[in-house]
């Protein structure tokens, strides 16, 4: 009894500090595989799912709803950062804002701003849904930059950063490809093309539309970017080895002054 007595405080004390990674569910516990495991594809109801079971198990991941697709599907982003950062998301998207934009701004006030604001960088999956490994990744990537205590790479990426993830930024194409291939796997159709286009207008070119912003999609995508002005946009593509390729619209004189000279 004496021991006991001893022991249950300790343990009560390691509950406490728990690491993150022993409330959040797994990928594969809720999807039923390891995201990208051979002859599996999510479709994007069960990506949504996943992110919702993150919002509500972890304080480092806020799942906000910015639209909805052409096909009526909601489309999220996950916001992934300390605890901290996410308590005080309005004052960095404010400093981020004023950097973007900064007017009259003066160099003292810039590198003040600077200093205080977190990086905001955006990474998003899934624009070409034939290309299935990023819309697979957001999934892996939110979950170990949540669970990420024990690496100090991960520890100070949650520090400094504010992660704008989608989870996917095309959700009719990811289940529309995803519906087509599973209905396919094991058959002699299993590495066929699907038939149909994976956005309701334009297919493959979505992400062309970057330009013009004529569809449901681009148009949300855009506004979020103008309401956010990332530091880092990255958009997620999967290529073949050869030819790696940067595209910039407009392709031609003049180029966009917003482009760094180097690009």
């Amino acid at each position: 009894a004496a021991a006991a007595a001893h022991v249950l405080p300790v343990l009560a004390l390691l509950a406490v500090a728990a690491p993150a990674a022993a409330q959040v569910p797994t990928p594969e516990s809720v999807l039923g595989h390891v995201p990208g495991a051979d002859f599996k594809l999510t479709r994007y109801e069960q990506a949504l799912e996943y992110f919702r079971r993150l919002d509500a198990a972890s304080d480092r991941l806020e799942l906000r709803e910015v639209g909805t697709t052409s096909y009526g599907r909601p489309m999220v982003i996950a916001l992934i950062s300390s605890a901290d950062n996410l308590r005080n998301l309005d004052r960095y998207r404010d400093i981020a804002l004023r950097l973007a934009h900064p007017g009259d701004m003066d160099e003292a006030e810039a590198r003040k701003l600077a200093a205080e604001g977190k990086a905001l960088v955006w990474v998003d999956g899934g624009l070409h849904s034939s290309e299935v490994a990023h819309s697979e990744h957001t999934m892996q990537l939110a979950y170990d930059l949540v669970t990420g205590d024990g690496n100090p790479e991960f520890a100070a990426i949650l520090e400094n950063v504010i992660l704008l993830l989608w989870t996917n930024i095309n959700p009719d194409g990811q289940t529309l490809v995803a519906d087509w291939y599973m209905s396919n796997v094991g058959t002699q159709y299993e590495v066929s093309p699907a038939p149909f286009l994976y956005q309701k207008y334009i297919g493959h070119d979505n992400n062309r539309d970057g330009y013009m912003i004529n569809q449901i999609e681009s148009r949300v995508v855009t506004r979020v970017a103008r309401e956010w002005e990332p530091q880092i946009l990255y958009n997620h593509h999967q290529t073949a080895p050869f030819p790696t390729r940067i595209w910039i619209p407009p392709f031609a004189e003049p180029i966009s002054p917003n482009v760094h000279p180097l690009m």
